[in-house]
C-alpha cells in the first residue's frame, strides 16, 4: 500500500490547509497546538503493531470508531514543517501496518 501512496498529493493538501488556516484563523509558527491524526483500517490491519509503533515514537494513542486509531502529539508549532513531519511519519507507520490516514486536526489555541 505504501508504494502506491500519493505522497505529493498528501503533502500539497497539508500545505494548502496550513496556509488556509493561517490566513483565516490568524495562526502562525508562534501558535502551539496538539496535533490529532486519524487513521482507518484497511485489509490486513494490525492494530496492536500500529499502536505500539505510535507509542514508541511518543504519540498518545486512542481507539476510534470502527477500528480506527487516533494519535496525538502535544506542543508543536503550527507550521507546515512541524505538521508534515508528524503526518508523514505516522502515515508511513500506518501504511506498513494496514491503516491509511483519514485526516488531521487540532483544538484551536
Amino acid at each position: 500500500m505504501a508504494e502506491d501512496w500519493d505522497w505529493e498529493l498528501q503533502q500539497n493538501q497539508t500545505a494548502y490547509t496550513v496556509a488556509e488556516l493561517s490566513e483565516k484563523a490568524g495562526l502562525d509558527g508562534a501558535s502551539v497546538i496538539t496535533l490529532d491524526l486519524e487513521f482507518v483500517p484497511a485489509e490486513g490491519a494490525d492494530s496492536e503493531a500500529f499502536k505500539k509503533a505510535l507509542v514508541t515514537f511518543g504519540y498518545q494513542v486512542s481507539d476510534g470508531e470502527e477500528g480506527g486509531i487516533a494519535a496525538s502529539v502535544a506542543e508543536i508549532p503550527f507550521t507546515f514543517d512541524a505538521i508534515w513531519t508528524h503526518e508523514e511519519r505516522t502515515t508511513k507507520m500506518a501504511l506498513s501496518r494496514g491503516y491509511r490516514p483519514d485526516g488531521w486536526g487540532f483544538w484551536e489555541p
